[in-house]
């Protein structure tokens, strides 16, 4: 990254229940999602956030960009839960992209219910992923890549993306100012498709429809983006995009075909 974007890793004080405590005692026990932690357990699925506020009084939201869940295990025995955010200069406080080692600052539990339809709630990504629709994962800028990121770790999406085609397009100004590079290899060895956009919103765009007509197969994930009835079997997820980009994003979606029904957005934004 060019210095203006970073990853903070913290840890999230989260104290076990004494009766999960006392659990852990018995050598026989299985855990599933219940660890005995509150604040970890009311993170449900990638797209939710959490409230902000650092030593000076500076507030923002940032959503999480990795499940609590990824490292439970590492951390199932201590009073915390490690997570990752991801910040900006331009997005968020300067105490938090200066942040180092030992500083600390305030969050509030987890915040949100992941990705659905803004009128139709039920239209979410697990229905989508139960009707086996093709997924278009768009990340505009950091918080919206911070919510994509969550969802290429999680566990059910990346066991969908073996049988499914899941592409992501990520919309940054320039390689230089992108973030996880290092990371992006991976993802598509995992089964991703995964498309940076680089340039003004018109070369973002261009970029898409590109991508769509071609398949984009050299970006790794499955030879095509949409199936053959895009409308019944595709659902496009935005993350990050307001204002006038929001509305392009979702005219040339809707223009290929995607049903309004299945774009599906984040309550952080």
């Amino acid at each position: 990254m060019d210095g203006a974007k970073r990853t903070l890793v913290v840890a999230v004080e989260d104290k076990q229940s004494e009766s999960a405590a006392m659990l852990r005692k018995s050598r026989n026990t299985m855990f599933n999602n219940d660890n005995g932690k509150i604040w970890t357990e009311m993170f449900h699925e990638p797209g939710q956030y959490v409230l902000a506020r650092c030593r000076d009084g500076a507030e923002t939201k940032l959503p999480l960009a990795r499940s609590p869940y990824h490292v439970r295990y590492d951390s199932a025995r201590l009073d915390s839960a490690k997570v990752e955010f991801l910040v900006d200069g331009e997005h968020h406080p300067k105490a938090l992209v200066s942040a180092q080692p030992g500083d600390s600052f305030k969050v509030s539990e987890p915040h949100g219910s992941g990705f659905s339809n803004v009128l139709f709630a039920e239209r979410d990504l697990e229905a989508a992923m139960r009707k086996n629709h093709s997924l278009v994962l768009v990340a505009n800028g950091t918080n919206g890549f911070a919510s994509i990121r969550a969802l290429l770790d999680w566990q059910p999406v990346m066991a969908y993306a073996d049988q499914h085609p899941v592409s992501v397009f990520y919309l940054c100004e320039s390689q230089e100012s992108a973030a996880l590079l290092s990371l992006h290899d991976e993802w598509r060895s995992e089964g991703f498709k995964i498309v940076p956009c680089y340039g003004s919103i018109d070369d973002q765009m261009f970029m898409i429809e590109q991508c769509i007509l071609t398949g984009a197969e050299a970006a790794g994930g499955k030879p095509t983006i949409f199936g053959a009835d895009v409308s019944r079997s595709a659902s496009v997820l935005l993350a990050g995009a307001s204002g006038s980009a929001a509305k392009n994003l979702l005219d040339l979606f809707v223009n290929r075909g995607v049903s309004r029904d299945n774009i599906l957005t984040s309550d952080f934004y």
